[in-house]
């Protein structure tokens, strides 16, 4: 192993439980641990990412510090899988 090993960056999300409890219903909270799991994201959780005039109109999070949003909770995960190699 060289002195400048390549690491692969991991992809940190942060949600709202707030918002992910007005848009996520159970298939889509399985489907996205699913992705969490499968791409190693690390996940926190938290009860608001201070995004409370958006938080009531789409769903959205933070994926390493920049925020996403879409219209459905489907769109929001496929961006999510898109933005992680």
């Amino acid at each position: 192993m060289g002195l400048f090993s390549i690491r692969k960056k991991t992809a940190k999300l942060q949600v709202c439980t707030n918002n992910l409890n007005l848009f996520f219903d159970d298939e889509m909270i399985e489907e996205l641990e699913e992705i969490i799991d499968e791409k190693g994201i690390i996940t926190k959780e938290m009860d608001c990412l201070d995004y409370c005039e958006e938080c009531t109109c789409q769903p959205h999070a933070l994926l390493n510090k920049k925020y996403i949003y879409a219209e459905k909770p489907e769109e929001l995960l496929n961006i999510i899988k898109e933005n992680i190699s």
